[in-house]
């Protein structure tokens, strides 16, 4: 148990509700608020509710360019290390940085870096806030919202800097698509996402978390369907995973719901939680219904070990199963100099995440972004708390609890 643990629960025990403001303030980046649930009806999953919004300018795909950059005060890890850390697999990482993305290529040699947005995200081409970007499963596209609300939303040609690429709306009309992930099903690719861009909460009258899941069919380079139910009840911010039947959310509770038996698992008790992201699995695989999450701590956590663990704010990354059980952890490369991790994203590449590192105040309080290597654990033999096998520090230097990420790894 470290010292910063200790801190943490005294201060939770001295002072609850400045505690309970401060935990509440930790994903206001999310567009999260006070964590005291409201009163949510029961939406339905077999019915497209959404309200009227006025037509935002992004109304057609257009092409874009970005350009070659570096960031000062940015450093990247060496090209021999990431071929080694990788076995010698192409990489490429989407990350923001102060409200714009980046795309960052180690295929072939040294990371090539280029500013991929171009500040007109927002609602009506305003200034964004980017969130969420997203590799499609082949690399070739990114996902992403515009802004913390989850409107606009995007699919962008996931290309360097100097070459053409399509930037194709989600919604002509903006409606909320939050947190959009890839879902790829018998050859027809599609964009899930979810009406909440904020708090999750679970309505325990209607046995569902609050929001809807929705989707859009990916029909080109250069177009989309319109806005189509999935019957998944609730708004599951954390993804789908490959075979259809497993959907995870956070953002106050964590839950995952099984599809197939209409199913509500909830995790962690029903306390708050942060940024949830389903495993990237193949389909057959035995764990299909695993998820990562970061947590608040101050509250014991059971594992698949038996017995709890208990941790400070954001101390570890944790990967659930469908039982409420942990059956991975990943602690902060050295704490000693980080105090806790934010913005972790599960990789197209199962044994790998990527999270930011933030540094104690007196150390400078900015971030490093890390890579995680996972393990193998889409088969593995449930009965222990496995743990993280290696850590590469990609990227050092200006990344921040807003900062976030996402690896692809060739295959």
């Amino acid at each position: 148990m470290t010292e910063n643990s200790a801190f943490h629960r005294a201060w939770k025990t001295r002072f609850p509700l400045l505690t309970a403001a401060l935990l509440a303030f930790s994903c206001q980046e999310q567009g999260t608020g006070p964590v005291t649930p409201p009163r949510i009806p029961c939406e339905d999953a077999g019915k497209l509710l959404l309200p009227r919004f006025s037509v935002t300018t992004h109304k057609h795909p257009v092409k874009v360019r970005g350009k070659t950059t570096s960031i000062p005060g940015m450093t990247w890890a060496d090209g021999d290390s990431v071929r080694a850390f990788f076995g010698g697999k192409d990489v490429k990482l989407v990350f923001t940085r102060e409200r714009e993305m980046y795309l960052a290529s180690y295929t072939g040699g040294e990371a090539k870096v280029s500013l991929i947005s171009h500040g007109d995200e927002g609602v009506n081409g305003a200034v964004g806030s980017i969130n969420s970007p997203l590799f499609s499963p082949d690399g070739k596209k990114i996902v992403f919202a515009g802004t913390t609300r989850g409107k606009p939303g995007f699919i962008l040609d996931a290309v360097p800097g100097e070459t053409d690429a399509w930037r194709v709306p989600l919604d002509p009309k903006a409606h909320v698509t939050a947190d959009p992930h890839w879902f790829v099903d018998s050859g027809k690719t599609f964009v899930y996402f979810s009406t909440l861009p904020g708090l999750v909460n679970y309505n325990p009258n209607c046995s569902q978390v609050a929001g809807s899941t929705y989707r859009v069919q990916v029909l080109g380079d250069t177009s989309v369907d319109s806005i189509s139910i999935t019957g998944i009840p609730g708004a599951y911010r954390g993804g789908i995973s490959k075979d259809g039947n497993w959907a995870g959310t956070s953002y106050a509770a964590s839950a995952l719901y099984y599809k197939p038996g209409n199913e509500l698992h909830l995790l962690g008790d029903n306390e708050q939680q942060c940024n949830p992201s389903m495993n990237p699995y193949p389909v057959g695989s035995t764990h299909m219904d695993y998820m990562m999450v970061l947590a608040f701590g101050g509250v014991p956590y059971h594992t698949i070990a038996g017995g709890t663990v208990l941790e400070g704010l954001h101390e570890n990354l944790w990967i659930y199963n469908k039982d409420n059980k942990i059956v991975w952890q990943a602690k902060r490369p050295d704490d000693k100099v980080y105090l806790r991790f934010d913005k972790p994203e599960w990789s197209t590449h199962p044994d790998f995440a990527t999270a930011v590192a933030l540094k104690y105040e007196e150390l400078g309080g900015d971030g490093d972004l890390y890579v995680v290597k996972i393990g193998d654990l889409a088969d593995a033999p449930e009965g222990e708390l496995h743990q993280a096998q290696a850590y590469l520090k990609i990227g050092s230097g200006g990344f921040t609890s807003d900062s976030y990420s996402h690896l692809w790894v060739a295959p």
